[in-house]
């Protein structure tokens, strides 16, 4: 089944200039994608317009088989949640058990299942020891914790993450990114679309999209992009470091798919600090 299903589609801002030029996709149910690209690329207007944030003349959008427009709006925002860059821009609610619970109240849920629903969704990022904390005091990390936390507790099949890891210092990055594999362990079906510039978040999606002022360039695995030295000079790409180490670990002669050998490899580093 797709997810998401993009035909031709073109959009500007003023009238005049494109951010997109004609792009077509398609994503898997259960799929987890990266959109990479520069700044400029249009990869954030693209997110924005899966989930009918900003209007479109040119193109169609499918989301679950339903075609994105005025009659089904709310039926598919319902199933798609978004995760920003800044997530105080996010925050609603005084405390954190507030704002994971926000969009629950809103769905008359009853208040037992409720605080059932945000103690669960809490516990899942990490955030249950927090939920009478102000969101002001939290840590960037923390903060995104609580974001995805508000976004999972609504049960979306889609699950759009735009430049959500930015803002954060390294320990912040790797946090969330540990929890968005650890999501994808727990619901296989949940359709995860990260929208990134940076080249090292994608190493672990199941397909990279590359974009480049508002075209799609490239869909592949990875690995695949990864290996093509043409085309990360031409988009001035930054290669994860653990492709890079594979590679001057081979051309230093190990053998780098040997258990041993990394083995090895790891207790002469430990050796060496």
């Amino acid at each position: 089944m797709k997810s998401v299903e993009i035909k031709d589609l073109t959009y500007s801002y003023n009238g005049v200039d494109p951010i997109l030029k004609g792009v077509s996709l398609s994503l898997d149910k259960g799929e987890y994608v990266s959109i990479v690209g520069h700044n400029g690329s249009g990869k954030s207007t693209l997110a924005k317009l899966i989930l009918g944030l900003l209007p479109f003349s040119k193109g169609t959008i499918i989301v679950n088989d339903l075609e994105l427009n005025k009659k089904n709006l709310q039926t598919i925002r319902n199933k798609v949640a978004i995760v920003f860059q800044n997530p105080d821009n996010q925050f609603i609610g005084a405390t954190v058990e507030d704002d994971i619970a926000f969009s629950l109240e809103n769905m008359n849920m009853p208040r037992e299942e409720m605080i059932s629903k945000v103690k669960e969704y809490a516990s899942k990022v990490g955030m249950l020891d927090y939920l009478t904390k102000e969101p002001s005091y939290l840590s960037g990390g923390q903060k995104q914790r609580v974001a995805i936390a508000t976004a999972l507790v609504r049960n979306p099949d889609i699950l759009i993450l735009d430049e959500s890891t930015s803002m954060l210092d390294p320990n912040g990055k790797s946090e969330i990114l540990s929890l968005v594999r650890r999501m994808k362990i727990e619901n296989p079906n949940l359709t995860i679309i990260s929208i990134t510039h940076d080249i090292e978040e994608a190493y672990n999606s199941d397909k990279i999209i590359l974009m480049h002022k508002g075209e799609i360039v490239l869909t592949c695995k990875p690995i695949e992009l990864f290996k093509n030295r043409e085309l990360i000079n031409k988009y001035n790409l930054k290669v994860p470091f653990v492709v890079e180490l594979k590679k001057k670990l081979q051309e230093l002669g190990y053998n780098v798919t040997d258990k041993n050998t990394l083995e090895e490899l790891g207790e002469m580093i430990w050796q060496s600090k």
